[in-house]
């Protein structure tokens, strides 16, 4: 492992750590770090915020930390568990948690323990990103999206059973318990011991694919009048623009079967923790200046501008304003 310069010059504790998530790649960083309790602290949470920002729940250790995370996503040695794909990576188990797998309980308190509800899970790949499921037999979970498991020929209150997602999950469920849905890919839940036609009930979706990292530049498009369909979009604008240059309406979009790039824009100068390309336009007097587009620092993106041309070498875009006088018509965001 430590042939690598760059592994040999990482001291004591964050050596400890780097040695942790290599040995752990394969299994998620939970694991990797769950014998180091400053790895975990800053790390652990990484997979099940889409491999977004670890550093986000530790402030004390902010900038120790982002700087690590820098280090080893250049280096590639820190690695997140992919989403888990559907059907392929889930499965109904009515005998227990089986092996490879994470779970989450499935029970209703009110069934007779000769049903045998005690032992019944929905699980995914334990290789795969930790979907979010909560299980709930007393209503729908208040900021949750919630799919209602019913069974209406069993009487044992199945009536206020539910499971839920977080709202930004990529998964948008719905229940049948009386065969598959047409047109979507569906999962069987199953327990013989239950005398109450458990034996047709069907948790089904459409089909989802991971989203990969957007792609410079080609899913990549500037729009100046709204967003387009087939994007997400972080909207543009500058409040000290008059209404007249029409910057209310522009975005910097991505293809939405991308997933996000994390930008975030600020007109109140530079986010902190991120790396922000500064938007200028020295032409125009209405307060550029201190504007920013702004990436996670682990962001594979590096953005360069320039308010006059495209800059040789670089792959660019172009930002262009019609209504606003001040030269917006050769500004040019590359990477």
């Amino acid at each position: 492992l430590f042939r690598h310069n760059f592994c040999k010059r990482i001291p004591g504790m964050f050596r400890i750590t780097l040695i942790l998530l290599f040995i752990g790649a394969s299994v998620g960083v939970v694991e990797a770090c769950k014998n180091d309790k400053t790895c975990y602290k800053l790390f652990a949470n990484y997979e099940k915020k889409d491999c977004g920002d670890p550093c986000a729940d530790v402030p004390n250790n902010k900038n120790k930390c982002q700087k690590l995370l820098v280090k080893l996503k250049k280096k590639n040695c820190l690695r997140c568990k992919e989403p888990a794909v559907w059907p392929d990576d889930f499965r109904w188990s009515n005998a227990g948690q089986p092996d490879g797998y994470n779970c989450i309980q499935i029970r209703e308190p009110a069934e007779p323990a000769t049903h045998t509800w005690n032992d019944n899970y929905f699980c995914w790949k334990n290789t795969r990103r930790d979907p979010g499921f909560k299980w709930s037999y007393a209503g729908p979970i208040a900021g949750m999206k919630c799919t209602r498991i019913l069974e209406t020929a069993d009487p044992h209150t199945w009536a206020d059973n539910y499971l839920c997602l977080p709202q930004n999950s990529p998964h948008n469920l719905r229940w049948n318990s009386a065969g598959k849905i047409n047109g979507k890919a569906c999962i069987q839940w199953r327990e013989p011991a239950d005398p109450h036609t458990w034996n047709d009930n069907w948790l089904c979706k459409d089909n989802f694919k991971p989203k990969g990292p957007a792609e410079w530049p080609q899913d990549f498009r500037w729009s100046n009048a709204g967003i387009p369909s087939g994007y997400d979009c972080v909207q543009i604008k500058e409040p000290a623009e008059p209404s007249a240059h029409t910057w209310n309406d522009n975005f910097f979009c991505w293809r939405d079967i991308r997933e996000t790039p994390g930008f975030r824009w600020s007109h109140a100068g530079p986010v902190n923790g991120m790396k922000c390309t500064r938007i200028l336009e020295t032409a125009d007097p209405h307060t550029w200046t201190d504007n920013y587009l702004c990436v996670p620092k682990y962001s594979h993106l590096n953005m360069a501008w320039n308010s006059a041309r495209k800059i040789p070498g670089k792959a660019c875009m172009r930002w262009v304003e019609p209504a606003d006088p001040h030269t917006w018509k050769d500004n040019w965001l590359c990477n």
